[in-house]
């Protein structure tokens, strides 16, 4: 039965189907793309394979200070049968391999880095020598390619070396670098802009001991940066139609998603749907998904952008943000929140409802074996999301047994190296 102060009942549809009409609504425009210099590619991510036109290294180089001679002239040597080679020059990392070449009996300085000259094919360190009267002594016999890097050992011309998809991590960078490129193409970040909604909320800036802070804007706009999107806070609209209104059209001017935070679920003061739907077709595409907590979010297209109605309830908006707002941030920047398996820490049982459980976990590592230990607290509760670095998705009438294995949501890339 609907209540006098009802504006609307929800049409509850599975996630499964919610995350395809998402995803289908948010390729109403394509996915943008941008070059960098390599400089300001740290921590982005590629939109194309990278194969490399050069080897790394170009020509076979010294990885020693020492000197490049013909192994075969250092057969017996040995502190009573020392072998002298004669120095007939020095090569250094920008030296050309053509200045020199070594002949029998011959021995050339080099430093590491320098190419190899002509005719050797081993390096002695310096340190393994005794230098004297323009001559080397030697009492150890060298090896065929000691201390030698081949031409094209590190990275073979024509090989795939990164992938559409990869998150540039330093050393990434560095060899993008290494082979030559100047600039590299990535996903653009999508900016998303945050409104959120309620009468009783105040800015982070004043204080009111009658009102809430507006934290869980502040909550979204990291999370948001944390998945490669770049967050605009638009400030508090209070419960008023037009200034809803106001701020989403303010939105679709400066960003390419919208959030809103509050105010999308059936009461008098709930007026997201409302506004959303009177800018026209095609509105609401979803309104109420079958998960719990955060069963009244949902998402539609306002003038060719998406935007998704996050719950005003902590740990409704937080579900609503992982099941919903991540995937979309996902398409545009392209960043995939990481899956793992792990086993649960106890039991659980079923949920009569027909409706997904989304349980926040904390992951550690046992023994090389990941657990998923289910933390538990209140609706209301942010510190529940503190203590917890991912999240499992437990269908309708599921019951979890202790030690059974579940896919576990990280809650954000950065989660791999927390792992106690």
């Amino acid at each position: 039965m609907q209540r006098a102060d009802q504006k609307r009942t929800l049409k509850l549809i599975p996630y499964g189907e919610a995350l395809k009409r998402l995803l289908g609504a948010a390729y109403i425009k394509p996915i943008c793309y941008e070059t960098v210099p390599i400089e300001r590619s740290f921590g982005r991510v590629l939109a194309e394979d990278v194969t490399s036109e050069v080897d790394v290294p170009p020509t076979d180089r010294a990885v020693v200070d020492g000197y490049a001679l013909r192994s075969e002239d250092t057969l017996g040597a040995s502190p009573k049968n020392p072998v002298t080679l004669r120095i007939v020059g020095k090569l250094y990392p920008w030296s050309p391999s053509t200045d020199v070449h070594v002949s029998a009996g011959q021995s050339i300085y080099v430093t590491c880095g320098a190419p190899m000259p002509q005719g050797a094919d081993a390096a002695v360190m310096i340190e393994n020598t005794v230098s004297r009267d323009g001559k080397i002594e030697l009492r150890g016999t060298v090896r065929t390619g000691e201390n030698i890097a081949s031409g094209g050992e590190d990275v073979k011309k024509g090989n795939l070396i990164l992938r559409k998809g990869d998150v540039l991590r330093p050393q990434d960078v560095g060899i993008l670098a290494g082979i030559e490129m100047r600039e590299v193409k990535v996903f653009r970040k999508p900016v998303a802009a945050i409104i959120a909604t309620g009468n009783e909320l105040f800015e982070l800036s004043k204080r009111d001991p009658t009102r809430i802070v507006d934290n869980y804007a502040l909550i979204v706009s990291g999370l948001i940066s944390e998945l490669g999107g770049v967050p605009i806070r638009l400030g508090i609209s209070p419960d008023d139609l037009s200034e809803i209104k106001r701020k989403i059209s303010e939105a679709v001017e400066k960003a390419d998603i919208i959030v809103t935070i509050g105010g999308c679920s059936v009461g008098e003061k709930d007026l997201v749907p409302d506004a959303v739907n009177s800018f026209g077709e095609p509105g609401i595409i979803v309104h109420g998904i079958r998960v719990k907590p955060g069963k009244v979010a949902g998402f539609g297209v306002v003038e060719g952008k998406p935007i998704v109605m996050l719950p005003g309830l902590i740990a409704s908006t937080l579900a609503g943000f992982y099941l919903i707002l991540a995937p979309l941030i996902g398409l545009y920047s392209g960043l995939v929140l990481p899956v793992i398996s792990a086993k649960t820490n106890h039991d659980l049982q079923a949920d009569n409802r027909p409706l997904y459980r989304f349980l926040p976990v904390h992951m550690r590592r046992v023994n090389g074996t990941f657990i998923a230990e289910l933390i538990p607290a209140g609706s209301s509760s942010l510190s529940r999301f503190i203590k917890s670095n991912g999240f499992i998705l437990v269908p309708p009438n599921k019951t979890l047994k202790k030690g059974e294995e579940v896919n576990v949501t990280l809650f954000s890339n950065e989660e791999f190296t927390h792992f106690e």
